[in-house]
């Protein structure tokens, strides 16, 4: 179910990535509205990008072509005007009209204005930005000479990385795989596999195989010996294990061993056994392989005196 989830999250990740304000994307065109007026919007950086065309969000701070060709004949016939200020509002890309009405120097926030010109098919304005930035673009038409105003609010960013909300989508999908390991039990042992490698870095191999080992509820402790050190991939070899209780030798246990690698999800490639009780909690683990480096894990499954309880051992080779 989690893992759909994300699915879904990418699938989403197209529409969450378009652009805002008052151009959109239509069939892989830049379409800017202004109210119900329409024309096809683009931006050229011919310094630095050639014939390539953006929509709103920019990758450089230099020269800038803005065109915009129109769909309307009203908008033909209109005194249209321009402006480029910078984003003093707030709010980012959800400025609107009335965030820029509320600003208290326009003039001092506009980095551009082009003041009302009648173009019978195409507005083109060219502006080089000296700075990277937040900034929001605004067109006005004055549509039939009887003091109709229409106007078309764009926030756009110059020095865009091109990352959009990916940041926070691989975040998201980052921390609902979190989730399903934890869920799964995977994380507590990679946790603990993560532990065994730190206390081998700061101790040394030979001496973090002997760390105790307590069972899952607390009941039994182990210590092993192995008679290969270090341990070597695809060499038969034994253990011997310390089983104590409360401090005490451990007699008498009965003990099954099974395991494998958890990041693999296979077991071991032998079946160890229990051979011989040596006394004093001591007990002989014969038919010990490893046949490939990584993270594994041996399972003791101990019974004694009515008691039941698991020690897992985190080898990493």
């Amino acid at each position: 179910m989690i893992r759909w989830c994300a699915i879904l999250v990418l699938g989403l990740a197209p529409t969450l990535a378009q652009p805002h304000g008052g151009v959109v994307e239509e069939e892989d065109l830049c379409v800017i509205k202004v109210n119900y007026l329409r024309g096809h919007f683009k931006i050229y950086q011919p310094l630095t990008s050639g014939h390539r065309e953006y929509c709103e969000d920019l990758p450089d701070a230099t020269e800038s072509v803005f065109v915009m060709e129109y769909l309307h004949d009203s908008l033909s016939e209109a005194a249209v005007d321009f402006r480029i200020i910078r984003d003093v509002t707030g709010k980012g890309r959800f400025a609107r009209w009335d965030d820029i009405q509320a600003i208290d120097d326009l003039d001092a926030a506009t980095v551009f204005y082009q003041p009302p010109t009648v173009d019978p098919d195409v507005l083109t304005v060219i502006h080089d930005f000296d700075e990277e930035g937040d900034f929001i673009g605004v067109v006005t038409a004055n549509v039939g000479g009887d003091g109709q105003v229409y106007r078309a609010v764009f926030p756009f960013e110059v020095g865009y990385t091109g990352l959009g909300f990916w940041p926070y989508i691989l975040l998201l999908l980052l921390l609902v795989e979190l989730l399903w390991l934890y869920m799964t039990g995977r994380l507590q042992r990679w946790w603990s596999g993560a532990a065994l490698i730190l206390v081998s870095l700061t101790f040394g191999g030979a001496d973090a195989y002997a760390n105790e080992w307590t069972s899952q509820r607390g009941i039994f402790t182990v210590h092993y010996e192995s008679s290969l050190d270090p341990i070597e991939i695809n060499r038969m070899h034994s253990w011997t294990l310390v089983v104590t209780r409360d401090n005490e030798p451990l007699e008498g246990a009965d003990i099954t061993v099974s395991g494998g690698m958890p990041e693999h999800d296979h077991g071991m490639p032998t079946r160890p056994r229990v051979t011989a009780d040596l006394g004093g909690g001591r007990y002989r683990l014969d038919g010990m392989r490893f046949h490939m480096n990584g993270t594994w894990e041996v399972m003791l499954d101990i019974t004694a005196g009515g008691s039941r309880d698991t020690v897992i051992i985190t080898l990493v080779l």
